[in-house]
């Protein structure tokens, strides 16, 4: 049976990470998943990483990072074992994170670059000394803030998180056998950029999920899942969103002009669509709005 689990296991559903040491886990030996990001440093001895039939056996030094819905097991080796275990929600990193390296890096471990298999770095990471003593001390740094009582909007969690992650990816990519992930995600990166521009100059136009995916050469399916996480919503909202924005600032330079020509003007063919969107998304009626703006 393969388990679920989320960070509200650990009681941190509202701080959107934990972070802990541990020698054992009953739980960690089946199958599971979760819907957080993983990583797991190996302080002692050593750990059998494993998914489906594939496994490698990390010692001490060894790290692995694995993405929401990915299914593991991971056993103790040894009395000796210990390791770094830090769940984290993209959550965390909000707002500011989603055009960082890091944050590409995370994306590309849920295999969203291009439909390919399963990256080696989400069974392993190979470090050297260096990288070693930094993410260790970093992780122990991380351990102290999760028992400070600071405000989030003070906490040095995403910061530190972010610096791991950024670490993690270094090592990976700088291993030969690894350099084509590195183009590819790049590529990916720069494609994601292309089609945010592409939307923005034509938002007002009638976008279809199917003609966009297609013109940047994605599947249905992969746009479904790449498109939120690069722009931070799916295409119809955030489409929506770039209409309403634009509404907002007519109704707010041009009181002269009806509502349901800015509507239309901003890509809705109906004034009953502009309405109902403009009302979810500010939370008041386009009249209102205008009432409330010195219309």
């Amino acid at each position: 049976m393969t388990e679920f689990i989320t960070l509200s296991h650990f009681g941190a559903a509202m701080r959107h990470y934990h972070i802990y040491r541990l020698k054992a886990s009953t739980l960690s030996h089946q199958p599971h998943y979760h819907n957080y990001y993983q990583v797991c440093f190996v302080l002692s001895g050593e750990i059998l990483h494993g998914q489906g039939e594939g496994a490698v056996t990390l010692s001490a030094g060894d790290a692995f990072i694995v993405p929401p819905g990915f299914v593991h097991s991971l056993h103790f080796g040894n009395a000796y074992a210990e390791i770094y275990s830090l769940a984290f929600e993209e959550a965390l990193f909000w707002p500011g994170f989603a055009g960082s390296g890091a944050f590409r890096f995370m994306r590309s471990l849920r295999g969203e670059a291009a439909e390919a298999a399963a990256l080696d770095v989400r069974l392993r990471v190979v470090l050297d000394e260096g990288v070693r003593r930094s993410i260790r001390a970093l992780l122990d740094a991380l351990i102290r803030q999760q028992s400070s009582d600071c405000p989030r909007e003070l906490s040095a969690a995403p910061g530190i998180t972010e610096a791991i992650l950024y670490l993690l990816a270094q090592s990976y990519y700088s291993q030969p056998q690894n350099a084509e992930g590195l183009d590819r995600l790049m590529s990916y990166n720069n494609t994601l950029q292309q089609c945010i521009a592409y939307v923005d100059a034509h938002y007002r136009e009638p976008l279809t999920l199917e003609s966009v995916a297609l013109r940047f050469g994605l599947s249905r399916s992969s746009f479904c899942m790449v498109f939120p996480r690069f722009a931070g919503m799916p295409l119809r909202q955030y489409v929506a969103t770039k209409r309403i924005e634009e509404a907002q600032m007519l109704i707010r330079t041009h009181p002269e002009r009806s509502l349901a020509a800015i509507g239309a003007e901003v890509g809705y063919e109906d004034s009953a669509t502009f309405y109902r969107n403009f009302l979810r998304i500010t939370g008041v009626s386009p009249a209102k709005y205008r009432e409330l703006n010195g219309g």
